[in-house]
């Protein structure tokens, strides 16, 4: 139709790291690329999974009746697959923050089957050459859903495409109401992405278009730099001065007593990765301690010098 009411008039930066072509498929949630990479690849005999990854990473194997083992990480995020495995297994690596690309390289150049690796935190991070990876940059900026699938060869679409208009309510509430207001609608647009693999409906792919990425990236690498010059004597993770690629949060661990609830109370918001860990993990095991101590510090294009040195003298007084 020509004329009427007008829609939302957005900017097109087209700076989004991963173009659309044979081998990259916008879809509508970073699960679906991940089922959409397990359709167009040999059917493994079995998927190792890691032990520290949420649980959402599970339901496209097990809806294709995948057989799963999970496997152990290191106290600093390192993958520490099976030392059975062969060919015949399909391995995923978790790039964890987008701050751990070197020990996802190195394994998978060991392994002596297919890699898939799961970008879900880490978009800024470029695919290792020949090897299948999944994001989801709702995790990185203004999108309700999502998701892309970065593949060495051709990837078959799902048929359908994604609508994404009421489940952008939430995120459309936050920015006029703030995020309390917001809550249950953002968690309800979450549940939903659950549902099949579809096309990135029109909606996600034009906010995604008018994202200026490379400007968040410079953000998030500033900001990355202001908490690690401050935290990295008291944190136990071994992180680099200068990440690989623009990181998703500043992880810390550090142990000291009750730092999580004061943060939060505070008002700094410290999602926790992942609930389900702690349950399905033994309290003395690595992966149960990090869901545990995990303090992922927001470092976003949102936030300013400012709001680190702010976070900075919340955790050192």
């Amino acid at each position: 139709m020509l004329g009427g009411a007008f829609g939302l008039e957005l900017p097109a930066y087209n700076n989004f790291p991963y173009a659309e072509a044979p081998g990259c498929a916008w879809v509508n949630s970073g699960r679906a690329a991940f089922e959409c990479l397990l359709h167009n690849m040999p059917r493994p005999q079995r998927v190792l999974v890691p032990r520290f990854v949420c649980d959402t990473l599970l339901e496209p194997l097990l809806s294709l009746e995948l057989p799963i083992e999970r496997y152990a990480i290191s106290e600093q995020l390192e993958p520490l697959p099976p030392a059975d495995s062969n060919a015949g297994d399909l391995l995923v690596l978790v790039n964890y923050f987008g701050l751990n690309t070197p020990a996802v390289q190195a394994t998978a150049l060991r392994h002596p089957g297919p890699v898939v690796v799961d970008a879900t935190t880490a978009l800024y991070s470029p695919p290792l050459p020949g090897i299948p990876t999944f994001y989801s940059p709702r995790k990185f900026g203004g999108l309700c859903d999502g998701g892309i699938a970065c593949a060495p060869f051709p990837l078959t679409l799902p048929a359908e495409t994604d609508c994404s208009a009421t489940r952008a309510l939430g995120m459309l509430m936050r920015t006029e109401m703030g995020a309390t207001a917001a809550a249950s609608l953002q968690q309800a647009a979450e549940a939903e992405l659950s549902a099949p693999a579809r096309r990135m409906s029109p909606l996600t792919r034009r906010l995604l278009l008018a994202t200026d990425w490379q400007a968040g990236a410079k953000h998030r690498l500033a900001n990355y730099a202001t908490l690690h010059k401050a935290l990295a004597p008291i944190n136990r993770l071994q992180l680099p001065a200068t990440p690989p690629a623009a990181p998703m949060c500043y992880p810390l661990v550090c142990g000291i007593p009750g730092l999580r609830d004061e943060l939060i109370d505070a008002g700094i918001a410290l999602p926790l990765y992942w609930p389900e860990v702690i349950q399905n993990t033994e309290a003395n095991e690595t992966e149960n301690i990090l869901a545990r101590t995990l303090l992922p510090l927001p470092l976003d294009q949102r936030y300013s010098t400012a709001d680190m040195q702010h976070i900075v003298r919340l955790i050192l007084g």
